[in-house]
């Protein structure tokens, strides 16, 4: 649980509140402090798990790989090989919905996009 510690210097009070969704009053001068209240929530979203990314399987060992992923933003990118082992390389945005990776050494594998 978070403390927190209210100190009113005017009228020399001091407050230790040791839950976060607590309502403090002091009625000497009223003072009003809300800890830890959230506002209203907001509608339910919904998400289409097809506009979180794109997995491009590069099935031939290539130094290259052309990618078009029609994501419309310049994405972040892992590559996997086939052997499961995370591999860096050289990544190229020509436009937000292609991609050129480039690596020193030829491989297959799958390059995760989000």
């Amino acid at each position: 649980m978070a403390s927190s510690v209210i100190e009113i210097i005017e009228n020399p009070v001091s407050i230790t509140v040791d839950n976060s969704n607590v309502d403090v009053i002091v009625n000497e001068q009223t003072v009003t402090i809300d800890i830890g209240v959230s506002g209203p929530q907001g509608a339910a979203g919904t998400v289409d798990p097809t506009d979180l990314g794109y997995v491009y399987t590069q099935g031939v060992a290539a130094t290259t790989w052309n990618i078009t992923h029609g994501l419309s933003f310049i994405p972040n990118i892992t590559v996997i090989d086939s052997g499961g082992t995370v591999i860096e390389g050289s990544y190229n945005y020509p436009d937000e919905n292609t991609v050129v990776l480039t690596f020193s050494n030829a491989f297959s594998g799958k390059a995760y996009l989000s």
